[in-house]
């Protein structure tokens, strides 16, 4: 039996994706964090604002991963978790001066990385692959966890 070879998109960006956390990583192992950059950098723009649950909701993660990725965070001195006045069941995200320091590097090679990546591509080039990566998303959540096929009528 032949068998049709199709490489799905997901594959492609996950492919794109180590690529670029891979020379990332290179610019930024004086941190000592290997990955949670971009995390750290949203935990610093919310300083004392976000809880655990709504760090999780920001990045689109389970709540469980959330809590290695701030443990994590917290192993290496960039973040610590302090007790919501509002709320005493409730931790609030803050950075340590540490994590001050680096997210402004983390910042600047963010900007470089994509710069770099966008070399030779136009702004409207740009444009249009942060459209069509909104409408894939978009179009996968049409689709539910549970349902094993998508409609077909979905696809015409």
């Amino acid at each position: 039996m032949k068998v049709k070879l199709i490489e799905p998109i997901s594959r492609k960006l996950l492919v794109l994706g180590r690529a670029y956390l891979s020379v990332l990583s290179a610019q930024m192992e004086h941190l000592d964090i290997n990955r949670f950059y971009y995390a750290l950098t949203v935990i610093c723009f919310y300083d004392g604002e976000l809880t655990q649950k709504a760090l999780a909701e920001k990045l689109g993660k389970d709540k469980s991963v959330i809590v290695n990725v701030i443990d994590t965070l917290t192993e290496k001195g960039f973040v610590y978790r302090e007790i919501n006045p509002a709320d005493r069941r409730q931790h609030l995200l803050r950075v340590t001066e540490k994590a001050k320091k680096a997210v402004p590097q983390i910042i600047e090679a963010f900007e470089i990385m994509n710069s770099s990546a966008a070399h030779d591509i136009s702004a409207h080039d740009m444009e249009i692959f942060e459209n069509v990566l909104h409408k894939i998303k978009n179009n996968l959540g049409q689709f539910s966890i549970k349902q094993t096929k998508p409609n077909q009528q979905n696809l015409i």
